[in-house]
């Protein structure tokens, strides 16, 4: 029995995406640059918005991040998430008390906050003085914009001290901010790569010995310096090329605009031996509604005096906007922070153990261990990026690339084998791993890879 126009009407009616939820779902889909920039507009369109910063003098005995007004928004948004959805109507706010922690979200974190936060984790408290300085040192492109002994001089202690915390400045992400030249620069990126064994036996000698050779082209000088062939120098230009960048903080190559640094959405860090995802959000600024604003929505028709009725009718749609946009700024946080310890669930041997761990799999999958909409995952991760326990920063969507590790594992069964193995070989033992890759893929990869076939190795 077909259904009444009434009946698809109402049907039609229940199934439309609300104005909130398509907010929030373009809201998911923001980098954080970008989410940064629509707070900021949102700042200047709605009165009833205000951005607090603050120089917190106690901080949470819980997590040990600042307090605000004697409370942690994280731990209360952490233990209230479930009351979150009983507060969609700001209407039923009028029953609450004037202060509503619910109505207060961290802003974004910039860069500076990041840096200091893992500087600290790895400072002693006196120290903390010197980080600051150091940080606000860095000029745009993250060289440091100062000698070490002008900043012990400034802050009247050894240039020892200034050095010891500006090499664990350097030691952070991202890899090269705090270098003083770009060889330094290069030099550190270098030692990040070859802790995950990606060397070349004459890049650095080339990059501390002859760098303005290099940069003159004097190749053949550089060979017969080093005692190697002219095309070992080539190989050192091309590694450059492909695996260092001559800024800490990379630089577009149209005109002086700058590129921003991709920031981390997501930091995973172990702590005590357990891996844990932070979304990273700031400690020194939060959004609020406008307390002014809040009291006088609040008051309703007692404001008649004071207030014409258009009056307050714009006054109580600029708050409904300002509550709906902090709400889904902390869905949007909640969402990427369920999907990322889900993450850490299912690819805790990638994490800790590399590339060749990373186990296929899909947003649906990461879906479905949620409970969410595979299309709420998409958004959450694109435009995202996470830094890992070693340091480095990808895209979440290389959780979702199978054929990164793929083509990792093919290498490695290619380098130790016996004898030459033929593809439908390697798609065998592939198999035995869990992958489930074609022998025509196998020959695809193994082209990109520069590996020959069997009859040829």
């Amino acid at each position: 029995m077909g259904m009444s126009p009434e009946a698809l009407a109402q049907q039609a009616m229940s199934t439309k995406a609300s104005p909130a939820l398509i907010a929030l779902n373009n809201m998911l889909v923001l980098s954080t640059h970008e989410l940064q920039q629509l707070i900021q507009q949102e700042l200047e369109e709605n009165p009833a918005l205000e951005n607090v910063d603050l120089e917190p003098d106690e901080t949470c005995s819980r997590c040990g991040r600042p307090l605000i007004e004697m409370l942690c928004l994280y731990c209360v948004h952490e233990d209230q998430r479930l009351a979150e959805a009983e507060r969609s109507d700001y209407t039923a706010a009028g029953e609450e008390d004037e202060f509503d922690p619910l109505m207060m979200v961290a802003t974004p974190a910039q860069l500076s906050e990041v840096l200091l936060r893992d500087l600290r984790a790895s400072l002693p408290e006196q120290d903390y003085f010197i980080a600051e300085y150091l940080v606000g040192c860095l000029d745009e492109q993250g060289f440091l914009d100062a000698n070490t002994v002008d900043i012990a001089a400034t802050l009247t202690i050894d240039e020892e001290r200034v050095i010891a915390v500006l090499l664990k400045l350097q030691d952070i992400a991202p890899v090269g901010v705090g270098a003083r030249t770009v060889q330094e620069c290069l030099l550190l990126q270098l030692r990040r790569l070859a802790e995950e064994d990606v060397q070349h036996p004459y890049v650095e000698r080339v990059i501390t010995e002859f760098w303005n050779d290099l940069a003159e082209h004097r190749y053949g000088a550089i060979a017969q310096a080093l005692n190697a062939e002219y095309d070992d120098v080539v190989e050192v230009r091309e590694f450059i090329r492909e695996h260092l960048r001559p800024y800490p903080l990379a630089l577009s190559g149209e005109g002086s605009a700058r590129t921003n640094y991709i920031m981390p959405d997501v930091i995973i860090r172990e702590n005590e031996g357990k891996l844990e995802a932070e979304v990273l959000m700031s400690d020194r600024s939060f959004l609020r509604i406008n307390p002014l604003y809040q009291s006088l929505a609040k008051r309703g028709r007692e404001a008649e005096a004071e207030m014409s009725s258009e009056e307050r009718d714009h006054l109580s749609q600029y708050v409904a906007r300002a509550q709906m946009f902090l709400t889904n700024i902390r869905q949007r946080r909640e969402t990427i922070r369920r999907i990322s310890e889900f993450l850490i669930e299912t690819q805790e041997d990638f994490l800790r153990q590399g590339v060749r761990f990373l186990r296929p799999m899909t947003r649906a999958e990461v879906a479905d261990g949620i409970s969410v909409h595979e299309s709420t995952v998409s958004r959450a991760t694109a435009n995202k990026y996470v830094q890992l326990p070693n340091r480095s920063v990808i895209p979440f969507s290389h959780f979702f690339t199978a054929s990164l590790n793929v083509k990792d594992v093919l290498l490695e069964l290619v380098q130790n084998e016996t004898r030459p193995l033929t593809d439908q070989e390697l798609v065998e033992l592939l198999s035995e791993r869990g992958f489930d890759v074609a022998r025509r893929t196998i020959a695809k990869y193994r082209n990109q890879l520069n590996i020959l076939p069997s009859t040829l190795r």
